[in-house]
């Protein structure tokens, strides 16, 4: 007899449950002998978290960039869609300033070199904006943005790590009708090849992206899976967690939430006092009369979503942990100030 029910489709179909979903996602490690799993997510909703919301938080944010930093690769070839890395405009990069790079390799955490790209000036901004080889077809070409048609009128670039790659902006640019008047490739720049005697080289770099709702989406199912593990499949399936439900597997509507970059422990935290670079920090609290879920990777955002309005858990029930790859999970409890002077007595 199956007594499984899942607990964001609600499906008891016993096929359904042969898999095993993660609290925190597999790709950002596991925690020893007590790694979190649920056995009550089907495989269904399993798989469409994977490919849709798992990978998202992986490869597309901040959080999963930094975990090829902490020695955590993938050993899939799948690179950042969303995210851009660019060179710093510095005195050392020059007129490269800009330069739009590949970003990380995720199977060895090793960065990535500059991209095929196309450069054109915008005459109103006084700024050159950068397109990838997949992004030129977004190009709307106007006078008014980059100046008369007539030849040599408007300032263009092309970049290419290759010769190949470069003929492959030009056939790009030609295939969407934006005239360009050939000149010198700019290749990989110059100063990338100074590197130190281990083969490295230390420039200076910035990440850009959003946080859009398939990664609020997978940042609140961790959050759900939390409540799950931590404090019971009964109180997962009760009627006031409908709304995280849908939204997290029907994508529905989007949950109140902020992100910050306060510590997550108090919000009173000196940056000495915050716990390693390397954990994860979850907590399940009652706030101004709502249930609240609070995540951070890396200690880096701090993200804070409205799982349940105008609700409260039990006291015993606001938790939080601390996930440590390779270590097992942290338990914190919520305690008054009174109990804390009971610690010490």
């Amino acid at each position: 007899m199956n007594n499984k029910r899942c607990i964001y489709c609600r499906t008891t179909d016993a096929e359904q449950f042969k898999g095993r979903e993660h609290v925190i996602p597999r790709s950002f490690g596991t925690f020893g002998s007590k790694t979190p799993t649920l056995h009550n997510v089907c495989d269904e909703c399993n798989s469409s978290f994977k490919h849709e919301l798992d990978q998202a938080l992986a490869r597309d944010t901040l959080e999963g960039v930094t975990r090829y930093k902490r020695g955590i690769f993938s050993s899939e070839r799948q690179f950042p869609r969303t995210l851009r890395f660019t060179l710093d405009e510095t005195e050392e990069s020059g007129e490269y300033g800009g330069a739009i790079l590949g970003g990380y390799d995720p199977a060895t955490g090793k960065p990535l070199p500059i991209v095929a790209q196309f450069w054109i000036h915008n005459i109103q901004s006084e700024e050159w904006e950068k397109y990838t080889l997949d992004e030129i077809k977004n190009i709307k070409i106007t006078d008014e943005k980059y100046g008369p048609g007539t030849p040599g009128s408007r300032q263009m670039r092309v970049m290419g790590p290759s010769q190949e790659e470069y003929e492959a902006v030009k056939a790009e640019l030609k295939k969407h009708n934006i005239p360009y008047r050939e000149k010198e490739m700019m290749g990989p720049p110059p100063f990338l090849k100074d590197v130190d005697e281990e083969g490295r080289i230390e420039i200076k770099g910035t990440i850009t992206g959003t946080i859009d709702k398939p990664k609020k989406r997978a940042l609140v199912k961790t959050l759900f899976n939390f409540v799950a593990y931590y404090i019971g499949e009964d109180e997962i399936l009760k009627p006031e967690w409908d709304r995280v439900r849908n939204f997290v597997r029907n994508d529905g509507e989007t949950l109140p939430g902020r992100m910050t970059q306060e510590p997550f422990w108090t919000g009173q935290e000196t940056e000495q006092m915050r716990f390693a670079g390397d954990s994860y920090n979850l907590r399940i609290e009652n706030k101004n009369g709502n249930v609240v879920g609070v995540i951070q990777f890396f200690n880096l955002f701090t993200f804070e979503f409205i799982l349940v309005e105008n609700y409260s858990l039990a006291s015993e029930k606001e938790v939080a942990y601390r996930f440590t790859p390779g270590q097992e999970p942290y338990f914190c409890k919520k305690m008054t100030m009174e109990e804390w002077r009971n610690i010490g007595s």
